[in-house]
């Protein structure tokens, strides 16, 4: 990628370098914001394995701000080694709504860690909010075990929109089957 310039003279990527190797966390932030401007997809994902967490979340929320141009790097990373990668990995996808993620989610609801499972409750009950119709095909023992995961969350909207959704989905259903009597 090549540096521009900077108002202030210096290339601009010496000066998002600069800014994340800051002990200051607004630096660190302001950087942040700078590569999702710049488009630099690739550095926000390195970013995921940040040591600061503070760092991580910022950078998945800027890399869910990339909507589709972001789901097939992102997929993958619900595979990764370390949990916090998991966890921004659904997050992020949750975020964009990458129905493709849902089976790697549905996976990720049955692991240790505690804030991986949280994340990929939350993102389910994103796209099945908004995709209803993936609901009919998660087995009821795992659509019952992200139900849980989000009351212990206390995550009432987001089981209240999936909730609805399904609502929705089964009396549309019922109506294309009276329909065809």
């Amino acid at each position: 990628m090549v540096s521009k310039p900077h108002p202030g003279g210096e290339p601009l990527m010496e000066k998002v370098e600069l800014y994340l190797k800051s002990r200051d966390i607004l630096e660190r932030l302001k950087a942040i914001e700078m590569l999702r401007e710049l488009g630099d997809k690739q550095r926000l994902i390195s970013l995921l394995y940040s040591e600061s967490w503070h760092t991580r979340e910022k950078a998945a929320e800027a890399l869910a701000t990339f909507g589709d141009a972001v789901k097939d790097d992102i997929l993958p990373l619900l595979d990764e080694g370390y949990w916090f990668v998991r966890a921004a990995a659904a997050y992020i996808l949750g975020e964009i709504g990458d129905v493709r993620a849902v089976p790697k989610l549905l996976e990720r609801l049955q692991e240790r860690n505690e804030s991986v499972k949280g994340e990929a409750a939350k993102a389910l009950a994103k796209i099945l909010r908004d995709h209803p119709e993936v609901q009919t095909e998660i087995e009821s023992d795992l659509r019952l075990l992200m139900e849980n995961i989000l009351k212990d969350l206390k995550e009432f909207d987001l089981l209240e929109g999936i909730r609805k959704a399904r609502v929705h989905g089964d009396v549309k259903k019922n109506s294309l089957l009276s329909s065809r009597d």
